[in-house]
């Protein structure tokens, strides 16, 4: 089953995501959300495969050595400790919306507020950006 996880960035140096990431379900109201999203900026809530967050070699993406656990409640590190960032990774976190642009573009989804689901993820991304921090979207797939 495929999960997503939208997912604060709390650190760039080194890489840390958040321990506060939310499970973002029911898909139906995720997929609006994301429509919504899209509708304001094609890179506003940006998603990438969980799977190749990791790198076993610097010239691949993805690791059949590690997986990550995001159920976990713990942020995780890509600190070599025993995390790699892949450099698919590196890209994509490279192409973020910056947090100012991020934050006007998030306040102003108001078609969410009526949705008790997306309203949260809204309001918890909302407070992630104003406490500076990147928000992406993980997809989890296989679980």
């Amino acid at each position: 089953m495929t999960r997503y996880w939208l997912t604060p960035i709390v650190n760039y140096s080194p890489i840390v995501l958040g321990a506060d990431r939310m499970d973002c379900t029911p898909l139906k109201a995720l997929e609006s959300f994301r429509e919504l999203a899209n509708r304001r900026h094609p890179r506003l809530l940006a998603m990438f495969k969980a799977s190749l967050l990791l790198s076993d070699d610097e010239e691949l993406c993805g690791s059949e050595l590690l997986e990550l656990d995001f159920e976990q409640s713990e942020a995780i590190s890509f600190d070599g400790k025993p995390f790699h960032l892949s450099h698919c990774a590196e890209a994509f976190l490279d192409r973020l919306l910056t947090r100012k642009e991020a934050l006007e573009l998030v306040s102003s989804l108001h078609e969410c507020d009526a949705d008790p689901d997306q309203s949260s993820w809204k309001n918890q991304w909302l407070r992630w950006l104003e406490s500076g921090y990147d928000v992406i979207l993980l997809r989890e797939d296989g679980h």
